[in-house]
């Protein structure tokens, strides 16, 4: 049938049966792990000559940034957390290289070899001595072999492997969790710093009008020089409070453009942020809510667990050195032998093959090997000593995060409402001492001080409902809540 087909084809068929061995592995060791790639532009050795990617785009259709969409954009294209992303799906292929220890194993083997004998020289042999020969043996099976037992140290294996992916898994979510916090602060600074650039515009503006007044009533001689200098003393001092907050402004604006993996370091120039809410109304329940939550939520404590379990699941599997293994096991083979004889031999040549199939089951037992599967033993009995007393310092670790997140947070929020009152009474204190100057009734440095004081109450209130803001979200960080729902298993796609 074989000979029947054309040489074209023929000759197709043995390349692809030649390729095929090759081609094989090298699809499935390299072909089927598809991930999106980082981005092109960090490639570059230059900035202005990078080249532009999907990131790039993230933010051309975004006019108001707002704080859940800045943590959807991080959770895509931030590095670190698609790297522990790509981290914990080479853990999934661990605990699946694992779970391929209870299949067989099967081995195709094929050779073929050539052996020539040629006698030169011989001296007195007799006739019937062998003559020259050449020999050509080819060989093919197929083996498979099957472990049977091996005191559960498999089953172990593939435990420890699980509960280690769920482990990394549990990383990635606590990865996400400090992302989502890193986000909300530089977010949340940004705000502060816009309210610290308008509180500098207004004092500066206030100054300005003041000077303006002051320097007419000079030119008339109504008033000294030194109320002119004053008023000029007050406008640089809030230009410069004005820098201040524009260096605060750019340089959160940087941090939150890193951690959303923005490629060009900096937001585009049409995003613009919204105010921050003056709400100080919100009201938190009792502590011990938070701390039943946290304890049951947050992934940095559940990766320990699981690392815990981990590690029992390793010490069984020492255990499993003490006893014997067994290994079923077959093998199939064909064998064929071609001899091609020399002049002086009664025959020209001789064939034979030798089909050949054999079975059967091994077992092994190591009796003694210098104490150490023992010593492995109690290496993973340390080990596990070891995990307890690191989800031990975790539970502590997240009691603490939660009790200082909530008194920070209730801090914040009582000292925000008294600002809020503050600012009310220095406002209408300072326009009081206004009229009462402009009317020739008070002195400039009570102007002065009812100015500065409406400026640094301005400062504490936003300053403190900022810090509330923040405060909120290392409580939710600290209890895993509130977290943007995404899905883990393509939040990298």
């Amino acid at each position: 049938m074989l000979c029947k087909l054309p040489i074209e084809n023929l000759r197709k068929i043995v390349l692809s049966a030649m390729v095929l061995p090759v081609t094989v592995p090298i699809l499935f060791a390299g072909g089927c792990y598809s991930y999106e790639p980082a981005q092109v532009s960090t490639e570059a050795d230059t900035f202005v000559q990078r080249k532009k990617g999907r990131a790039d785009k993230t933010m051309n259709d975004v006019t108001i940034l707002r704080l859940p969409k800045a943590q959807e954009v991080a959770v895509i294209n931030n590095p670190n957390y698609s790297s522990i992303y790509h981290a914990v799906n080479a853990a999934k292929m661990r605990y699946y290289q694992a779970l391929g220890g209870y299949s067989p194993t099967v081995t195709a083997n094929f050779s073929a070899e050539n052996t020539l004998n040629n006698y030169n020289g011989r001296v007195n042999y007799p006739n019937t001595s062998t003559p020259n020969s050449g020999a050509f043996t080819t060989s093919t099976g197929v083996t498979a072999s099957w472990l049977i037992f091996d005191g559960l140290a498999r089953t172990m294996n593939v435990l420890a492997t699980r509960y280690s992916f769920k482990a990394e898994k549990s990383l990635l979510e606590d990865t996400r969790r400090l992302l989502m916090l890193s986000v909300a602060v530089a977010y949340y600074n940004i705000l502060l710093a816009i309210e610290q650039q308008r509180i500098a515009r207004a004092n500066m503006e206030f100054q300005l009008a003041n000077l303006r007044d002051t320097q007419l009533k000079y030119k008339a001689g109504a008033v000294p020089l030194s109320e002119v200098l004053n008023f000029k003393i007050e406008v640089n001092v809030a230009t410069g409070d004005q820098i201040i907050a524009e260096f605060n402004y750019e340089n959160s604006v940087y941090s939150l453009a890193r951690l959303m993996g923005y490629p060009e370091g900096n937001l585009p120039p049409h995003v613009k942020f919204p105010t921050i809410s003056s709400d100080t109304d919100d009201e938190l329940t009792s502590v011990d809510v938070y701390l039943d939550s946290a304890l049951n939520n947050r992934p940095d404590l559940r990766r320990f667990r699981e690392l815990l379990q981990a590690s029992k699941y390793t010490m069984y599997q020492s255990y499993g050195t003490f006893f014997p293994t067994v290994n079923a096991f077959g093998t199939l083979s064909y064998n064929t032998n071609l001899t091609r004889y020399g002049s002086g031999s009664s025959i020209a040549h001789s064939y034979y093959n030798n089909p050949q199939f054999d079975y059967g089951v091994s077992a092994s037992w190591l009796v003694f090997d210098g104490l150490a599967r023992f010593n492995r033993v109690r290496e993973t009995e340390a080990l596990v000593a070891q995990a307890k007393f690191n989800v031990a310092e975790a539970w502590l670790i997240v009691i603490e995060n939660v009790r200082s997140s909530y008194i920070n947070y209730v801090q914040n929020l009582k000292q925000a409402r008294i600002y809020k009152k503050t600012l009310g009474l220095v406002t209408k204190q300072r326009d009081l001492v206004e009229e009462e100057y402009r009317a020739g009734n008070t002195e400039l440095a009570r102007l002065n001080q009812a100015q500065n004081q409406l400026v640094s109450a301005e400062t504490n209130l936003v300053t403190a409902l900022v810090n509330v803001k923040i405060a909120k979200a290392q409580l939710d960080a600290a209890t895993n809540t509130n977290i943007i729902g995404l899905d883990l298993s393509n939040s990298t796609q």
